[in-house]
């Protein structure tokens, strides 16, 4: 259905990505460096996360200003008085958003940009495992022919730390989904903030034991080289929202502290910074 767009995507994303990854671990395996693939895997996510931090960076800052107004008393109050009317409701909490200077949408638009990113990131990791005569044909129509040493690279090395990253986990191996499972949790509890609302509360609740779930388990029939990227993806997550905002609620539970915020022309106290 989207043929048309594959050149673009081929052109702008896949095929940087998997030249670049591929010559990370040309370079890695020229010095003899064991799990070379491994590493290459882990520095590629980590550059890649670098570039894409600033998207990131606005996305969390959009967040806290969202979550510190859902914890604010003006927020609560209209809660409270508009609780059976709940298209008096939006209207309010809309009005509250504009007056505040917040976006709705401000914490979820940047943070959707680096997802095409990411998606090749997964693409590119998956094809230059594959050792297949047919998967190496396919990987060699994307390298830059100005790299022959790319070529000469291939097929990679998948063992890392006793593991092998082409395949599935197995053996002691299943700690990688449950290290997946783990980082996924952490980031997902630091992200979230309790809310006054018992239905939002529930769902965030949910949300929180679900989503790790699901992630923990799919990424039992993934080879083990693209867990090793989501967790990755995943640690470097959390110490950017530490650095942002600390843990959070992992440890506590505690709602982010409500701060002063001035509103319209007048000044109004509703638990957040401008």
């Amino acid at each position: 259905m989207f043929d048309f767009l594959a050149p673009i995507w081929n052109t702008f994303i896949f095929n940087p990505m998997v030249n670049v990854l591929l010559w990370i671990y040309a370079v890695l395996a020229q010095f003899s460096i064991p799990g070379a693939y491994g590493i290459a895997i882990i520095l590629f996510t980590i550059l890649v996360r670098i570039v894409t931090l600033p998207f990131y960076g606005q996305s969390q800052k959009a967040m806290k200003k969202q979550q510190e107004l859902m914890q604010s008393d003006a927020w609560k109050a209209i809660q409270k008085k508009h609780a059976k009317d709940k298209e008096k409701l939006s209207q309010e909490q809309m009005r509250l958003y504009r007056e505040a200077g917040v976006n709705p949408l401000g914490g979820c638009l940047p943070a959707l940009i680096p997802w095409p990113i990411m998606l090749g990131l997964y693409q590119s990791i998956t094809m230059v495992m594959g050792a297949q005569p047919e998967q190496l044909m396919d990987l060699a129509k994307h390298l830059y022919s100005f790299l022959p040493a790319l070529a000469a690279a291939v097929p990679v090395s998948s063992e890392f730390i006793g593991l092998n990253l082409a395949t599935t986990p197995s053996s002691w191996g299943y700690i990688v989904p449950a290290l997946v499972l783990a980082t996924t949790w952490i980031q997902q509890k630091m992200m979230t903030v309790p809310s006054a609302d018992p239905q939002s509360a529930q769902m965030n609740q949910s949300m929180q034991m679900m989503m790790p779930l699901f992630i923990g388990y799919i990424s039992l029939s993934f080879p083990v080289g693209l867990s090793l990227y989501w967790i990755v993806f995943n640690v470097i997550g959390i110490v950017q929202q530490y650095m942002s905002s600390g843990w959070g609620n992992l440890l506590t539970g505690t709602p982010f502290a409500p701060a002063t915020a001035t509103i319209g022309k007048g000044k109004k106290n509703v638990g957040i910074k401008s």
